[in-house]
């Protein structure tokens, strides 16, 4: 897939089509928030720029104003709906579709923390500025936040691009998760995606229809 201009419709990218576009539970003037076709669990979804970009650390700043409050709305529902979750990025690293895309997943459990991992694997990530600079100087990445909860303060960290990196701190997630059971190969998981994307959608449109709920 060629991409001349970043920001530009990719050919052959399902993002930058938005007929073949599954489940739209939103749409903004620059982002559009979807059902994962493969949830790892209920409430799993995308957070995705209309634009064609190779990754949120190519996303131009002028989207800082918008990005930030779609995530403040999805944490909100998020953990309102489904509790503690994580937001996770590939970052180019390992991604199946070419254009930046932002998971936000339902673990339902407070125990995972991503502190000290920084400091092991990655760095800490301050804002979107952050990724950005380290995608100008160092290229793919992967990315995981865990927004606050409680008494506990919101963290962030971008990691380097290895294997091993990645499957142990994916690892921690899933053995956090409460349906760990659920953590299926991406095959399957499409395979049976259907109804939770359904419950997903239903949930996502009876709390858009009802006041914004306090974050707890």
């Amino acid at each position: 897939m060629r991409q001349s201009v970043p920001g530009t419709p990719a050919s052959g990218c399902p993002f930058c089509q938005r007929e073949t576009l599954a489940v739209i539970l939103e749409e903004t003037p620059h982002f559009f928030l979807l059902a994962d076709h493969a949830p790892l669990a209920e409430g799993h979804l995308l957070l995705v720029p209309h634009a064609h970009y190779a990754c949120y650390g190519a996303v131009p700043a002028a989207l800082d104003d918008e990005l930030p409050r779609l995530k403040e709305r999805i944490a909100v529902f998020l953990t309102t709906t489904y509790g503690p979750f994580i937001f996770f990025e590939h970052g180019v690293f390992r991604q199946t579709v070419p254009h930046a895309h932002l998971h936000a997943i339902p673990i339902g459990s407070a125990d995972f923390s991503l502190r000290g991992l920084a400091g092991m694997y990655g760095q800490p990530v301050r804002s979107l500025a952050d990724v950005r600079a380290w995608y100008a100087e160092r290229g793919h990445y992967f990315y995981l936040e865990q927004p606050a909860h409680g008494a506990r303060p919101a963290q962030a960290t971008i990691f380097p691009p290895e294997l091993d990196h990645y499957q142990h701190v994916l690892g921690m997630v899933r053995r956090a998760a409460r349906h760990r059971e659920e953590w299926l190969p991406q095959p399957v998981r499409r395979a049976i995606g259907s109804p939770k994307m359904r419950s997903l959608a239903e949930a996502w449109c009876a709390s858009s229809a009802a006041d914004p709920p306090a974050r707890p």
